[in-house]
């Protein structure tokens, strides 16, 4: 028997009261940012005629004269709640209406809502990560701009990688210019702020071969031990087969058969997009994304060097207010 927990809506919200006739134009992106933050284990939420007519500022009579085809179709206020994740179901015209979850919500909306419910959190949305297991969490990190030059001249045994990544990389070659006739396990390669600071905490995790890939600009997706030459590439996720590397961050987890993700990004670089639009949820993997909030001036030297020690904070299971300033942590679906 199928158990579907349907949220019932009977909170106050002022108390002034809008009437579903009222003469204002409704605001249907209320109610996509209502849906967006209902919490993910609400299957549908179901709101009376007034109640929904206060969030969206009135519903228009059209709603209920032109049932059901007003409900349905390509229109904008369709488009509200269908970017949020949900369908309308069992429309009553004039008393009820139901939002069932669907589970594709725009992730745009989806990841804003939750970062704007991290913010509101003390701790930045970092007691998410309590009671993971570092040694047995997926680790995913970024590469970095700056890396160390040398290496040995002899050729090494690569990372076993499908072939569909081996040619992919062969393509970027150019374009990142890489060079390979010096090479150097990726972890030791880069040199940047993130490496820097997450110093004995990634050392730790890598003689631990605790689960870990590093996102690369010139290589995609990187074993810490993998040998790796020099290249200048940031993350362009357009320089990469559709769907290759989010298929092989979803394989790597379940081949190390973990339950749980952990990335540590800045929020708006094409590494944390690969992992937000990872289809973690149908994996059965519970993922979440490490960024740095409100850095201000000179964020591009303060990010990684911070996001280094959030790393370290996590692996050595430091209390939230161990984690450095502006830490916040997203829930990925």
């Amino acid at each position: 028997m199928e158990c579907v927990l349907i949220w019932q809506c009977r909170h106050g919200w002022g108390r002034r009261i809008v009437s579903s006739k009222s003469s204002g134009r409704a605001d249907w992106a209320r109610l996509r940012e209502f849906l967006t933050a209902r919490p993910e284990n609400e299957d549908a939420v179901s709101l009376s005629w007034d109640e929904l007519s206060r969030i969206v500022g009135g519903i228009p009579d059209s709603a209920a004269r032109h049932y059901p085809q007003w409900w349905h179709g390509d229109r904008s206020h369709v488009r509200a709640w269908q970017a949020a994740g949900y369908i309308a179901t069992q429309i009553q015209p004039g008393q009820s209406v139901t939002f069932r979850r669907t589970g594709t919500s725009d992730p745009a909306h989806r990841h804003a809502a939750r970062r704007r419910e991290n913010a509101l959190s003390p701790d930045g949305g970092v007691h998410m990560l309590k009671g993971l297991i570092s040694s047995e969490t997926l680790l995913l990190i970024s590469c970095s701009k700056t890396k160390r030059t040398g290496g040995e001249a002899d050729p090494w045994e690569s990372a076993p990688w499908s072939s569909e990544l081996l040619a992919a990389r062969r393509q970027n070659r150019a374009i990142a210019n890489v060079d390979e006739r010096r090479l150097m396990p990726a972890w030791r390669r880069y040199d940047g702020g993130f490496y820097a600071t997450a110093g004995d905490g990634l050392r730790e995790a890598v003689a631990r071969e605790a689960p870990l890939l590093i996102l690369s600009g010139g290589y995609g997706l990187l074993h810490p031990q993998e040998p790796i030459g020099e290249y200048n590439k940031i993350m362009r996720l357009s320089d990469w087969p559709a769907g290759l590397l989010e298929a092989l961050l979803v394989g790597e987890a379940r081949r190390r058969n973990v339950s749980s993700v952990v990335a540590f990004a800045a929020r708006s670089s094409d590494y944390a997009k690969l992992v937000r639009r990872t289809s973690w949820k149908e994996a059965g993997v519970n993922a979440f994304l490490v960024n740095i909030e409100g850095a201000g001036k000179g964020a591009s030297r303060k990010v990684p060097r911070r996001l280094g020690q959030a790393f370290t904070c996590f692996w050595h299971g430091h209390q939230a207010d161990r984690y450095p300033e502006g830490t916040t942590v997203e829930l990925l679906g």
